[in-house]
């Protein structure tokens, strides 16, 4: 049973006091979540409170993610100035999308030519104190690469952002990875958590990170799926696929729906590209 505390006219009292008091808006789903709130339910009753909502948000089950319209574009095929994407499937909670023939054989090949000189072992963001990390529950071999790489890297940035309507400058430098025998990425999420302290160095670089496409460089001999455990949701890797999705709405809830995993490969070499795309403007560290 979740502890979620309600909100009630004592907690309302204390969020206008403190808005008032000019707190940010961080800072107090910071104590709301030290309360036993939430992150979800806390980013939400904040938003919907400086938004004047006035419905009770103790009704919501606490954490409750809400989905509006997606951010992805409508139609069964999306167009960029040089490239035609057609849906092969969507899900709409989470939102998901496979997206085929967003790069040509050649361009697959180039990609992994430009990682195969340059991939080394793959790191995550430690929770705590946000430096990178290798951890045993990743076990792949990564390079971010972009416009000073190869001009190859600039016409694909170009292109998924015309193809998912983002801003080509929110998107982060263009990330190369190789799985070999055994290489997986077991279960997690691309976001942020914000009540994590080691979030807030990234997250000053751009903001929360918004959505997600993996580009798929080539055909897996066996394993290497992409998998959305909580759904039931399997993708084979298929060379020049992207695999689309998105996990944070306008209340700024992230969705918990969105865990996924690359699960292990059993034969053969998993190659894949990754764009994550941020709120706002992307500042690569110097």
């Amino acid at each position: 049973m979740s502890t979620n505390p309600r909100f009630d006219a004592t907690w309302k009292n204390w969020l206008d006091e403190n808005i008032r008091r000019g707190c940010t808006h961080q800072s107090l789903i910071d104590a709301m979540v030290a309360s036993a709130f939430h992150p979800n339910a806390a980013r939400s009753i904040i938003a919907r409170h400086v938004a004047g909502d006035t419905s009770d948000d103790g009704d919501d089950p606490p954490g409750v993610y809400r989905y509006g319209k997606p951010m992805l574009p409508d139609g069964r095929v999306l167009s960029a100035s040089d490239c035609e994407a057609l849906k092969v499937f969507t899900c709409e909670t989470p939102v998901v999308a496979l997206l085929a023939d967003v790069l040509t054989d050649d361009e697959c090949a180039r990609l992994i030519d430009i990682g195969r000189a340059r991939v080394q072992q793959s790191s995550v963001v430690d929770p705590d104190s946000g430096n990178e990390i290798t951890i045993e529950e990743r076990k792949s071999e990564g390079a971010f690469v972009n416009a000073s790489t190869d001009a190859l890297v600039t016409r694909i940035d170009r292109r998924l952002a015309e193809l998912v309507r983002q801003p080509i400058e929110n998107g982060e430098d263009l990330h190369i990875l190789r799985y070999g025998i055994g290489g997986e990425y077991r279960p997690h999420f691309d976001y942020f958590p914000e009540e994590q302290a080691g979030s807030r160095h990234h997250m000053l670089r751009g903001g929360q990170r918004i959505a997600t496409v993996i580009l798929y460089l080539n055909e897996v001999e066996r394993g290497g799926d992409t998998t959305f455990p909580d759904v039931g949701l399997r993708i084979h890797p298929r060379r020049g696929s992207a695999l689309y999705f998105e996990y944070v709405n306008d209340l700024g809830q992230t969705d918990a729906r969105t865990l996924h995993a690359g699960t292990p490969v059993e034969k053969g070499e998993k190659w894949i590209a990754t764009k994550w795309i941020r709120q706002g403007r992307f500042r690569a560290e110097a």
